[in-house]
C-alpha cells in the first residue's frame, strides 16, 4: 500500500502508521489541510513540508514532494526507494561507484570535455557516462534514506 500512495506526504504518513487526523494534531495543521495536500488539491508550502518532515521523521519528504510537484525538480532528483535495508542500499551504491571506475569515466569525461564541447561522435559516450552517473545518484539517495 505504501508504494501505491498518491504522493510523498501520504507515503510518509502511511509509513509512520498515522492517520490524517493524527498527523494534523502532531504537525499543527488541520486534517483538511493534510487531506488537501495528499489529494493534490493544494500544494504544501516549504514551511509546512518542514513541519511535516519533522512530525513524520521523514527527512526525504520535502525533496521528494517537491520533485513530484515540479517537472524541473523531477528531472534533477531521481525516483528512489525509501527504507531499503542499509546493507543492500550500500552494496548497490558501491557497485555503481565500481562501474564508474571500471568504465574509466573520469578519463573519458576529461577527454570529452578537453576541447570545451561534445561533438556528435562523442555524444554516445557522454550519454553512457550520464547513465552511469544517474544510477549512482539514485543509489546514493537510497543509501541516504535506507532503513538503519
Amino acid at each position: 500500500m505504501y508504494q501505491n500512495a498518491t504522493n510523498a506526504i501520504q507515503r510518509a504518513r502511511i509509513r509512520s502508521g498515522l492517520t490524517q487526523e493524527a498527523l494534523a494534531e502532531r504537525s499543527g495543521y488541520s486534517d483538511d489541510s493534510i487531506r488537501a495536500w495528499e489529494s493534490g488539491t493544494r500544494v504544501a508550502s516549504l514551511e509546512a513540508l518542514n513541519k511535516l518532515q519533522l512530525a513524520l521523521d521523514a527527512p526525504w519528504l520535502t525533496g521528494m514532494y517537491l520533485a513530484e510537484q515540479t517537472n524541473n525538480l523531477h528531472d534533477l532528483l531521481p525516483e528512489f526507494q525509501v527504507g531499503r535495508p542499509l546493507a543492500q542500499a550500500a552494496a548497490t551504491y558501491i557497485n555503481c561507484i565500481l562501474d564508474l571506475m571500471d568504465n574509466r569515466v573520469d578519463r573519458k569525461l576529461l577527454q570529452l570535455v578537453a576541447d570545451g564541447k561534445i561533438d556528435e561522435t562523442e555524444t554516445p559516450i557522454f550519454d553512457e557516462i550520464l547513465s552511469l552517473a544517474e544510477a549512482a545518484n539514485k543509489a546514493y539517495y537510497e543509501m541516504r534514506f535506507a532503513q538503519r
